[in-house]
């Protein structure tokens, strides 16, 4: 072969040689790039999930205690009138409904779904004291949430430090 026929032949296997490696980088920065995206929504969802979370701890403590303070003005009352159910002291029914729309807000957040169900057995059951028709039957429930409340809080702490 002349030397004119070897130059084309380099030629075309250094072009070839060329766009395959050009290919090949730049299919490897569009993989490294889609990794990235893929991480960077990782984490954008793990930091929300933290931030719910922590909400969420202190929420639900206000709740607990909103709960709380109604079924001890419920006591009281009946004590005082021997009638169960109480009309609530002032401000303490609209705090106690802006907790129960926030924590229900935030309950729905929660990607847990063992958590979330386990949030919203609580509550079910606090609402239940509540609207419970006398002592007794609230005496029950209010038992049952604050049990149910010690279970999740752990629960949440659990699954907030795994997020870590």
């Amino acid at each position: 072969m002349d030397a004119m026929t070897w130059g084309f032949v380099g030629t075309v296997v250094g072009a070839t040689a060329s766009i395959a490696t050009t290919a090949i980088t730049n299919w490897n920065t569009f993989k490294i790039s889609q990794n990235t995206k893929i991480q960077d929504r990782e984490e954008r969802a793990r930091v929300f999930q933290r931030e719910t979370l922590l909400e969420l701890q202190v929420e639900a403590r206000n709740y607990v205690r909103a709960c709380g303070q109604v079924y001890r003005a419920d006591t009281k009352s009946f004590k005082d009138t021997g009638k169960w159910g109480a009309v609530l002291p002032e401000g303490l029914s609209d705090n106690l409904l802006e907790l129960n729309a926030k924590t229900s807000m935030l309950i729905q957040r929660v990607s847990n779904d063992e958590l979330r169900s386990n949030l919203s057995s609580f509550k079910s059951i606090s609402t239940k004291c509540q609207m419970a028709k006398d002592e007794y039957e609230a005496g029950a429930y209010y038992l049952e949430y604050v049990e149910l409340y010690e279970k999740v809080s752990e629960q949440l702490g659990e699954v907030l430090r795994s997020s870590y």
